[in-house]
């Protein structure tokens, strides 16, 4: 980057954040069924849907499992949860009219009825209100998933049982079906997405009713919306959705979905529907080209013996976002084989690896989210195998972790410093296996050396603001003169010095 570019950016830097800026946060994201069991009387209502073991179906996660857990979360440090879709399902077990398909919607994503709540999910004292209430109990705060593009899906074989209502779907009390479209409710041009009752959003009163739908969710506490299939709408209705949902309330956040690990300009057109600061205009995205999902993110080639230098590469178009800061990071997810790969499906990750991984995306730019059982190294295949269940037995093994502790660590590291939450980043260094940028906001400036190699390794960076820093992983005082650091990095590990204000003692933490 030259000078004047740098300049600039700095400049940028300097601007004060939002109130209720998102950055502050870092996202832990369950699939609620898959997290933990509180009530087993709401596993299996229809008699078909709950299959324990078959990960295509339902394995029990309900809100209360996640409300006696939050302190498990917390305790890693993260300040924000985003849960799956919690809206109804399909009453039962779906099987398509070939029979070559069978599964239930513990996921989420098949909405039945948009309004109400999944029952599978809810018991006494444990409605989708009393779990929001608790969340923010906590410190803490709610994202919700969100499907505006299709519901359920419509190809069922007849012995499911509500295949006579397999066009039919749901939301503030009215009723669609599209196999008696009489009001051009749905999307018959193509492209639909499988076989997904998918919604016309060139019709306003279907825009206005789906748009409607969020807004009841959004006055309801939920803090923010991760939108899934941002490509199946056109921009235009995204634009106008964003608009609605800021008007309702200052400072909501919505992060998107786009299928793509290259396409910049896709992405970064989310981000630029509308003018404005990044929360109260359009919307970000999840940052898909950074991440580390098996056999596909770019940067799980990195962690696993690759170079630096492919980091670069996705960097580099950072300029095509309003602001790559408010881009969600993360290592794996639940549509792809998970960082630590099941046998011939994805490959697998040692501790070292994980920590390498983290380390960036606890420090670099954007907004860390990190998989459920990521603090155990939970491994997983393909669908369904990605969506394990963690249950008590896994958060209770999770404690013993090197990776927990270092989640911990992590958090605790970027909560103590405005730049690593905020900060324009620029690229110090890079080397096969080390790796080192500052980040600047508001005048003060953080330096992030990284090491993934198996011996130490002895970084020195120039150009950096002279005066006081403190390195944010062992405590360390130092004096910079003439712009220069240099910093003996153990294997595997990082450290961060800052110059400017530092928030508790992070290296306290072990």
């Amino acid at each position: 980057m030259k000078k004047n570019a740098i300049f600039i950016a700095l400049l940028l830097a300097a601007a004060p954040a939002p109130a209720g800026d998102f950055r502050d946060e870092t996202i832990y994201f369950v699939v609620t069924d898959r997290f933990a069991d509180g009530d087993p009387s709401n596993n299996n209502i229809y008699g078909d849907e709950y299959k324990p073991g078959d990960l295509k179906y339902y394995q029990g996660g309900d809100f209360r499992g996640l409300m006696d857990n939050l302190d498990h979360i917390k305790d890693l440090g993260f300040s924000a949860v985003w849960i799956t879709p919690p809206v109804m399902q399909p009453p039962g077990r779906y099987v398509n009219s070939s029979q070559t398909y069978d599964a239930a919607g513990y996921h989420g994503y098949w909405a039945w009825d948009f309004s109400k709540i999944d029952p599978h999910l809810e018991s006494k004292g444990a409605a989708y209100p009393d779990l929001i209430k608790a969340v923010h109990g906590q410190g803490m705060k709610l994202i919700q998933d969100i499907v505006a593009n299709h519901g359920h899906g419509g190809d069922t074989h007849p012995s499911v049982k509500w295949h006579a209502d397999r066009g039919k779907v749901r939301g503030l009390g009215r009723e669609y079906d599209y196999y008696a479209d009489d009001k051009d409710w749905f999307n018959r041009k193509g492209p639909v997405l499988a076989d997904l009752l998918d919604f016309n959003d060139e019709n306003p009163e279907a825009r206005k009713w789906l748009t409607g739908i969020y807004l009841k969710y959004q006055a309801l506490g939920v803090d923010a919306f991760r939108v899934d299939t941002l490509v199946w709408m056109r921009n235009e209705f995204w634009r106008d959705f964003a608009a609605a949902l800021h008007a309702g309330k200052k400072d909501f956040f919505m992060f998107g979905e786009a299928w793509t690990n290259d396409d910049f300009g896709l992405l970064g057109g989310y981000t630029k529907l509308s003018p404005g600061d990044p929360m109260n205009s359009a919307m970000s995205v999840v940052d898909m080209p950074l991440s580390s999902m098996g056999n596909w993110g770019p940067m799980e080639k990195v962690f696993k013996g690759g170079d630096y230098s492919r980091a670069d590469e996705i960097l580099k178009h950072d300029g095509e976002y309003k602001d790559a800061t408010y881009l969600v990071t993360y290592l794996d997810n639940h549509d792809k084989p998970r960082f630590n790969g099941a046998e011939n499906d994805g490959t697998p990750a040692t501790t070292e690896q994980y920590f390498d991984a983290l380390n960036f995306y606890f420090t670099a730019r954007g907004i860390p989210c990190v998989t459920y059982g990521t603090e155990l190294r939970l491994p997983g295949g393909s669908d369904p195998d990605n969506r394990r269940v963690l249950g008590p037995e896994g958060i209770k093994k999770s404690k013993a972790d090197p990776v927990y502790a270092q989640l911990k660590k992590l958090n605790a590291i970027r909560r103590s410093a405005a730049p690593l939450r905020k900060g324009v980043q620029t690229r110090l260094l890079a080397a096969p296996h080390q790796y080192a940028f500052r980040r600047d906001y508001g005048g003060e400036t953080a330096a992030v050396f990284l090491n993934k190699d198996e011996k130490s390794a002895l970084l020195k960076v120039a150009g950096l603001p002279d005066g006081g820093y403190r390195e944010l992983y062992t405590g360390l005082k130092i004096k910079v003169k003439g712009g220069v650091i240099e910093a003996e990095v153990p294997a595997h590990g990082l450290r961060v010095f800052m110059k400017g204000k530092v928030k508790g003692s992070p290296w306290a933490y072990r």
